[in-house]
């Protein structure tokens, strides 16, 4: 019978902490809202869940932007690096396929490429675009505005 709780704690306790997905974490990337995803140093405020699930640390933090070598996925597409705000407001992921497959997925999944334009520059529109150090990846970033 003891057996039977343990086994059962354990199987609830892992479920009832569902790991948090970019899938999720981006849900309302089309408006660049997200929804307190930022990294801060532990000494000062607990890491997002995100972050202690796959205990990763920032390879590189660069005005107030953390930079984290992930292996994930994100609307159906390969990410392979996760850039998140400090003390900016920018959101970012960079997909480990070349932009015309991106844009594809994107394109299927939200009605549109998101090219730069106004609204992007504005902060309420994420832009898609090549990786200018690597052509076979592409970049998905959102630079938002004041509580971004």
């Amino acid at each position: 019978m003891k057996l039977h709780l343990l086994l059962f704690s354990i199987l609830l306790y892992s479920g009832a902490g569902a790991a948090a997905s970019l899938d999720k974490l981006f849900e309302n990337v089309a408006t660049c809202q997200f929804d307190k995803f930022y990294y801060d140093e532990p000494t000062r405020n607990r890491p997002h869940s995100y972050f202690i699930e796959r205990s990763l640390k920032p390879y590189k933090e660069e005005n107030g932007l953390y930079f984290f070598h992930v292996k994930d996925s994100m609307f159906g597409l390969p990410v392979v690096e996760l850039v998140v705000p400090g003390t900016q407001d920018l959101h970012g992921v960079i997909f480990d396929v070349p932009l015309a497959k991106a844009r594809k997925v994107i394109t299927s999944k939200f009605g549109t490429a998101f090219r730069e334009s106004q609204k992007s520059r504005d902060g309420k529109s994420p832009v898609l675009a090549s990786d200018q150090n690597d052509i076979n990846r592409s970049v998905f970033y959102c630079i938002e505005g004041e509580g971004g």
